[in-house]
C-alpha cells in the first residue's frame, strides 16, 4: 500500500475489516445505512448485530406445534371410525349369516321336477291305485316374481267292485318371497281360515317354521269328499300341503289325526328339500 492510500494518521481506510464503502448497520434504523465519516478522521471499527428479538420466532413455533397435534390427532380419529366401521360390518355379515341360519333361506335352483320333493305314497292306504304320473309346474324367479312350484299326484280304489269313487289326492305347492314382501302364507291362510265351509275347523301348527295352521272340512253325504291341510312359513318360503279324499258312504272312517300327521311330514319333506345348505 504506498503513502497516498492511507489516511491522515498513516492508517489503512480498511481498519478492522471495514470497509467504508459498504453500508453498516444501524440498529436505530433497523438496517444498514452509510456511516458519515467525520472530518479529518478515519474509519473506526463498527460491530454489526441483529435488531432485538421480538418473540414472533417462539410464537410461530407454538403454532406449528399446536397444529402438528391437531393434525396427529385428526388421523387417529378417522383410523379409528375406518376400523370401527370395519369391524362393524364384519360384526353386521356374522349376525346375518346367523339370522339366515335361524329363519330358514330356501331356493328352489336345484329343484328341476316338485314332485321328487313329494311322498304320496301313505294315500294307498285308502285308495291304493295310481292315476298315472304325478304332474308338476315350477316357475322360475323373474324380474316379477320370485317363483314357485307345485306337484299334484292322485290315486284311486284297488278295484271297481269295492267302492270306485273312492280316491285320494295330495297337492303341494311352495311359493317364494323377497324382501319385505307379505309371505304368500297370509294369501292361503285368509282364503282357508277367514272364509271356511260350514262343516269345518282349523288351528294354529306350531314346532314348524315361523308360523303355521291347520285347516279341515267334510262335504256331501253319500259321497263326502274331505280335505285336510297343513300350512306353513318359514324364511322366504310358505309351503302349503293339501290331502284331499272322496269316501263313499260305508267306507272305512278316516282319523284326522291320520290325515294331520302324513301333512305335517310332507311339510318338512319340502322344507328340507328346498333348504338352502
Amino acid at each position: 500500500m504506498t503513502d497516498s492510500q492511507r489516511g491522515p494518521d498513516g492508517q489503512s481506510p480498511m481498519l478492522g475489516g471495514i470497509d467504508p464503502a459498504v453500508r453498516q448497520p444501524d440498529p436505530s434504523a433497523g438496517g444498514w445505512v452509510m456511516p458519515d465519516r467525520p472530518p479529518g478522521q478515519g474509519y473506526g471499527p463498527t460491530l454489526p448485530y441483529p435488531p432485538p428479538s421480538t418473540g414472533s420466532g417462539r410464537t410461530v413455533l407454538v403454532i406449528a406445534g399446536v397444529l402438528g397435534l391437531v393434525v396427529v390427532l385428526g388421523l387417529g380419529v378417522a383410523i379409528g371410525v375406518v376400523v370401527g366401521r370395519g369391524d362393524s360390518s364384519s360384526e353386521s355379515a356374522v349376525v346375518s349369516a346367523t339370522a339366515r341360519r335361524e329363519t330358514g333361506t330356501y331356493s328352489m335352483n336345484a329343484i328341476t321336477n316338485a314332485c321328487d320333493l313329494v311322498d304320496p305314497t301313505p294315500l294307498t292306504k285308502w285308495s291304493p291305485t295310481s292315476k298315472g304320473a304325478p304332474e308338476h309346474r315350477e316357475t322360475r324367479p323373474t324380474a316379477y316374481g320370485s317363483g314357485g312350484l307345485k306337484c299334484d299326484a292322485g290315486y284311486t280304489s284297488a278295484t271297481a267292485g269295492e267302492f270306485p269313487m273312492n280316491a285320494a289326492g295330495m297337492s303341494v305347492e311352495a311359493e317364494f318371497t323377497n324382501g319385505a314382501a307379505p309371505p304368500f302364507y297370509d294369501h292361503w291362510k285368509h282364503a282357508d281360515v277367514a272364509t271356511p265351509e260350514a262343516a269345518s275347523a282349523s288351528g294354529a301348527v306350531t314346532g314348524i317354521g315361523n308360523q303355521g295352521y291347520w285347516y279341515s272340512e267334510v262335504r256331501g253325504n253319500l259321497v263326502a269328499n274331505m280335505a285336510y291341510v297343513v300350512c306353513v312359513q318359514d324364511g322366504n318360503v310358505s309351503v302349503r300341503v293339501k290331502i284331499s279324499l272322496t269316501r263313499e258312504q260305508g267306507s272305512p272312517a278316516v282319523r284326522r289325526d291320520e290325515l294331520d300327521s302324513i301333512a305335517r311330514s310332507q311339510v318338512r319333506r319340502t322344507l328340507d328339500g328346498l333348504r338352502e345348505k
